[in-house]
């Protein structure tokens, strides 16, 4: 039995003293969460929510005229997804021409392009850029954009809307015509992007469902209300002709910042900027695609869900992690020395949310030792009196107080977060949705090392330029939808 020592002592008090320490930064960290709950809450409760929801009938949405769309695509080594994403996408219409941005030392990415456009010729243009591979998406994309011109004025034609997409992706059927009919009225329009549905035992892949689940069906309603700032998911997004032509006059022919990791995010404060109007649209469709249970094949399936274009985001824990690296090297560095930290009390609150992921995960995962050492002490004292003694210490005032709010805080993410994972997925995936933030802090954990690692030493003292660090995508064979279920 472990005896009681003085050195025993002075690690239950400094215990207790790191308990209140960092309890106190979770409070502090977890206000603008608390912010965020409150104002969705009570636009819904308003009736403000829905009243903001586009609510165009499919039948409406088929029947008007279909502008013509140029889909982007940047691909750097995506020759295992991007013939599949392109048989499967470019089929659903006529007036929309999809331009795949490859490097020129990329030739496998090319001929698997070249392969889809054999048997789509009028849907599918192969782009090469004037730099060999990886730069970043967004030097990708302005290659993209130029061709795009070039293609314009060899075939006369003006391109009236701009889409992003990966290679990974699977569409809505309805999601051209819904940009179509609203890219009239907005220079810039974001809709859902939502992970196909995973196994329960899926911890990665389902923490990504969780976290878009609530981020598009909560967070951005609020961004939007609040800043008048669309953050650009870099997917499902579609930018008006005046868009594009502004931000390239903005730029000196770039519509992109071709230095930019996080080149969708960037975009949405410049456009905000040049007065441009942007729109997050949730619009109900008869059916939604994902992949039933017991099969691999993806289904349209009855079920009033948003138009959302759906994809399987990574599996894999260090796949996981890299690509959040990557999002917090371009949201949290480039973003603050960039963006600075906005005007308004609003436009502070989210540049903080956004760039508090640096610690955000580091911080929990130092709770969550706390905490086992907590529930160690509690069990060495049900077996010893000398530490239930040393124990007495936990019940200081200020640390039960601490505690009872992070508890508080605690349980609100937890329902959250599981309402709306049961939105999109059902109640199963729901309840999942509480031991996958435990999860999914641990990958944040990871990606906040990689990230402070490859800025400040990679990037900083050994002048590393920063990169396109490409994430491994996969597609579900077959993807194209079967009919409704």
């Amino acid at each position: 039995m472990p005896e009681l020592t003085d050195a025993a002592l002075a690690y239950v008090d400094a215990l207790v003293g790191l308990f209140i320490f960092f309890g106190v930064a979770i409070i502090l960290y977890s206000l603008d969460d608390v912010f965020v709950d409150v104002v969705y809450w009570l636009m819904r409760l308003s009736g403000r929510i829905r009243a903001e929801q586009s609510r165009i009938s499919e039948q409406a949405l088929l029947e008007r005229r279909q502008r013509s769309l140029a889909v982007m695509v940047p691909a750097w080594r995506e020759e295992a997804v991007i013939y599949e994403m392109l048989k499967t996408n470019a089929v659903h219409s006529a007036t929309t021409i999809f331009f795949v941005g490859t490097y020129p030392n990329d030739v496998p990415t090319q001929q698997e392009v070249l392969r889809a456009a054999a048997e789509l010729p009028g849907n599918i243009q192969l782009v090469i850029g004037p730099h060999n591979g990886p730069t970043t998406k967004a030097d990708c994309l302005n290659a993209i954009i130029a061709a795009v011109g070039e293609y314009e004025k060899a075939s006369n034609i003006k391109f009236e809307g701009f889409v992003l997409h990966d290679s990974e992706d699977v569409i809505h059927p309805l999601e051209f015509p819904l940009f179509s009919a609203l890219i009239g009225e907005f220079d810039f329009i974001q809709i859902p992007v939502y992970s196909f549905s995973r196994s329960l035992l899926q911890m990665t892949a389902g923490s990504y469902m969780d976290e878009f689940a609530e981020f598009h069906n909560k967070d951005l309603f609020v961004r939007q209300r609040l800043t008048g700032v669309v953050p650009c998911a870099g997917v499902a997004a579609c930018f008006g002709r005046r868009a594009i032509t502004t931000l390239k006059s903005w730029r000196q022919a770039e519509v992109f910042d071709p230095i930019a990791l996080t080149e969708d995010y960037d975009v949405a404060f410049a456009m905000k900027n040049l007065g441009l109007k942007s729109a997050f649209v949730l619009n109900p469709a008869p059916y939604t695609m994902d992949i039933p249970r017991g099969t691999d094949q993806v289904q349209r399936i009855v079920a009033p869900l948003a138009i959302a274009t759906r994809e399987n985001f990574p599996s894999d824990y260090r796949a996981a992690y890299r690509q959040r690296a990557r999002w917090l090297l371009g949201i949290s560095f480039q973003g603050a020395s960039k963006l600075g930290w906005g005007k308004t009390l609003a436009e502070r609150i989210f540049f903080l949310r956004d760039r508090k992921g640096i610690l955000s995960g580091i911080i929990a995962i130092i709770a969550y030792f706390l905490a086992f050492n907590a529930l160690a002490i509690i069990v060495l004292g049900a077996l010893s009196e000398e530490w239930r003694i040393a124990g007495y210490a936990m019940l200081n005032p200020t640390l039960q107080l601490v505690f009872l709010i992070n508890i508080i805080l605690l349980l609100n993410r937890l329902v959250q977060r599981m309402i709306f994972t049961t939105t999109i997925y059902g109640v199963g995936q729901g309840l999942m949705a509480a031991p996958r933030i435990v999860f999914s802090n641990f990958v944040n954990f990871s990606a906040a090392l990689r990230a402070l690692y490859i800025f400040t030493w990679r990037h900083k003292m050994c002048k590393e330029p920063l990169s396109w660090d490409k994430t491994s995508h996969t597609i579900p064979q077959n993807a194209e939808p079967s009919e409704v279920k």
